[in-house]
């Protein structure tokens, strides 16, 4: 496998099988590429990966006919003077030990882990890429998604965040970290499929500069312009003038954006980074529990030029710890949205607090709670709150298992509601650092409502809950258990 060239590209046929066992295995696939490649971190990040996984088996297919690279290939290479094929190979990694003459009739799913499409190039050697998370980042991995493909007659499922390296010439960094956004979108149902290329081909170049090919690049303006023409209207963060935080320094644009990027990422939303010189993905967080202080943050990355899942130690001095470079300071944050989430995270965080706190002096006047309030746990400073989008289906299937009591998770299910919500949580800091279950409460937005006058759609505090009617009516009460709950989020940090 180590002497590829282009001439054997597509052999053997239909694909080889590698044991990798051990760290020789794994160095003798890592150099097994067709060319000297310009920049190996990627595929040696990919590799990584999959090692820590418990890969035992490799299994590369030939001759493998990608959308994606066929979508390039179309718009780019075939128009160069060098010789490159038109199909790619797929690599993929199984933590069971496969025999050659078993692929085809596999016993079970092999423990599959995923797939890096690899291009015959070695400009941009790691196309598409689905990769499970590695076990020391998969906890807080937030916006992983799940995609079947078909492995030899077979449906194999992998869950990761989808990742691929630019090919330096067609595609720069940019396009590779919109992509990951806008495949993300693709595997959840939130955007029709575009092929890589459209990326380059459809990008407005009346705008800057420099030529479409080779690329220098998109901008902010150009990557918002695409996201739009691709189903994904973003919202635009400069970091010189993010939204105001009660609780955060308005000098430390570091520091407030850490509230920004949690609210889409508990959302399952990707969000694409731009410094002066480079684009990524931010795909997940960490909550780092400091004695004596707030809590603080890192996060993970998928880097074009690096590879996927790599931690963010400190917004503030975006210095990688394992390869060393220095990332600069972040400009700018945009977020690709679905259509119809209209209203802005924000301003349903800002309405949701209000809101909640008034809910539970009702409540609480009405003599219906039977705990701790809200407003005894702000004024005891043990008082948080957590924002996300969910589909409003997924939040009615859910409020079966949180254990909200019979009536609320009735009148919730027959409840109308928007297709996309947005979800405000009350979280109690003590029970969340403990471990257990934190929501206190919660109040449900109208995600196509205004950011003038946000509109709930449903409002629970200890003890109760009250269903607002699109004709004007409500509800109220409606008894609800005054225990905390588990969040409809599937992110608890």
């Amino acid at each position: 496998m180590a002497d590829l060239t282009l001439h054997s590209w597509e052999e053997p046929n239909p694909a080889a099988v590698i044991e990798v066992h051990t760290d020789g295995d794994w160095a003798a696939l890592e150099n097994a590429t067709i060319l000297p490649n310009a920049n190996p971190l990627p595929w040696q990040r990919c590799l990584e990966v999959a090692k820590a996984c418990g890969a035992q088996t490799v299994v590369v297919e030939t001759r493998y006919v990608d959308l994606d690279y066929r979508s390039e290939y179309s718009a780019f290479f075939s128009r160069t003077f060098a010789e490159i094929p038109d199909t790619a190979r797929r690599y993929h990694f199984f933590r069971d030990r496969l025999a050659a003459d078993s692929i085809w009739n596999l016993d079970g799913d092999g423990g599959y882990l995923g797939y890096v499409v690899a291009r015959p190039t070695g400009l941009g050697f790691t196309g598409r890429t689905m990769l499970t998370p590695p076990p020391d980042v998969a906890p807080h991995v937030t916006c992983l998604t799940s995609e079947t493909i078909n492995f030899f007659g077979q449906e194999l499922s992998v869950s990761a965040v989808p990742f691929v390296q630019q090919d330096t010439q067609f595609g720069r960094c940019a396009h590779a970290a919109a992509w990951m956004c806008h495949y993300t979108a693709v595997r959840t149902g939130r955007a029709p499929r575009r092929p890589i290329a459209d990326f380059g081909l459809l990008a407005d170049h009346s705008v800057v500069s420099g030529r479409p090919v080779p690329s220098a690049g998109l901008t902010g303006l150009q990557i918002s312009n695409l996201m739009s023409q691709f189903g994904l209207p973003p919202i635009f963060y400069a970091m010189d003038s993010l939204p105001d935080h009660p609780r955060l320094s308005m000098a430390d644009p570091g520091t407030r954006a850490v509230p920004v990027l949690c609210r889409y990422l508990n959302s399952g939303m990707p969000v694409l980074v731009g410094t002066g010189s480079h684009a990524f993905i931010v795909v997940g967080y960490e909550r780092v529990r400091r004695r004596g202080g707030t809590d603080w943050f890192r996060f993970v990355r998928h880097d074009d030029q690096a590879g996927p899942y790599r931690w963010i130690e400190d917004i503030n001095n975006d210095i990688d710890a394992t390869t060393g470079h220095d990332y600069g300071p972040w400009r700018m944050l945009i977020a690709p949205l679905p259509t119809k989430l209209w209203l802005s995270p924000e301003a349903a965080e800002r309405k949701g607090i209000s809101y909640l706190a008034a809910f539970d002096g009702i409540v609480a006047s009405d003599g219906i709670q039977r705990a701790r309030d809200l407003n005894t746990l702000m004024t005891a400073g043990r008082l948080s709150h957590r924002t996300y989008a969910i589909e409003s289906n997924a939040f009615k299937i859910k409020a079966g298992i949180r254990r909200l009591g019979a009536d609320a998770t009735r009148e919730l299910r027959l409840a109308r509601m928007s297709r996309l919500v947005w979800v405000v949580e009350a979280i109690d800091r003590r029970r969340r650092r403990a471990g257990g279950p934190c929501v206190m409460g919660e109040v449900v937005f109208d995600a196509t409502s205004s950011d003038i006058s946000p509109q709930p759609l449903t409002m629970r505090v200890p003890g109760a809950l009250i269903i607002f009617g699109t004709d004007g009516s409500y509800r109220y009460p409606i008894d609800s258990t005054d225990r905390a709950v588990r969040s409809a989020c599937d992110v608890e940090h």
